[in-house]
């Protein structure tokens, strides 16, 4: 498994993610994002068996017209595809996946959506506003999550981007020195929510 890390906030989501790919214990890649963002305001990001999370990765990278709303709907299409596939005969696959972004029909409100799939099985859990979460490999013992949390706001001289995206780095150096699956290339986005004329319009009635 590798790391994602995501902060939302009202008014931006911020997402980080290690390089690395691991497969049978052997690093395969070093230089890989782990999510696809999208200038609609909204990014998905996926961890765990690399050849069908790659596989979904990929359906939001060529599709870049998509909202927030048609994302999700097309991302709980692909974990229901796979959610029964197999590595070996009998060994279900299990991955993650998130979706984070701004909805077209309310920007004030930003809304995430995690996913484990394991055992045929999918679970999720849903929040709005704000929220901190993570995709965390199996081998770290510590809570990433706290990191961020324990020190988000302390520092009122800098922006909160700058801070968020600090703390984020600041986490996935912890986790890269416990885990083996997870290294110290970057990957490091802001998403905002997208100003249409309608979006302009309705919030200056």
């Amino acid at each position: 498994m590798s790391f994602i890390n995501i902060v939302m906030l009202p008014d931006f989501i911020s997402i980080i993610s290690d390089g690395q790919i691991t497969t049978n214990k052997v690093l395969t890649q070093s230089h890989f994002k782990k999510f696809e963002s999208n200038p609609n305001g909204f990014v998905v990001g996926i961890t765990g068996f690399e050849l069908i999370t790659n596989n979904i990765r990929k359906k939001f990278y060529y599709q870049p017209n998509l909202n927030f709303e048609e994302a999700e709907l097309l991302l709980r299409a692909e974990l229901e595809k796979y959610k029964s596939k197999q590595v070996n005969f009998g060994q279900h696959i299990s991955f993650n996946a998130v979706i984070a972004g701004f909805p077209i029909e309310n920007l004030k409100v930003p809304k995430a959506l995690s996913f484990h799939v394991a055992n045929q099985n999918i679970f999720e859990r849903y929040y709005e506003k704000s929220a901190i979460l993570s995709l965390i490999p199996d081998d770290i013992s510590f809570n990433p999550n706290q990191i961020i949390t324990d020190n988000l706001n302390k520092s009122l001289n800098i922006t909160p981007t700058f801070q968020v995206q600090t703390l984020q780095r600041n986490a996935l150096y912890k986790v890269a020195d416990q885990s083996k699956t997870v290294n110290k290339v970057i990957f490091q986005e802001i998403i905002e929510p997208k100003i249409t004329d309608r979006n302009h319009y309705s919030s200056c009635q």
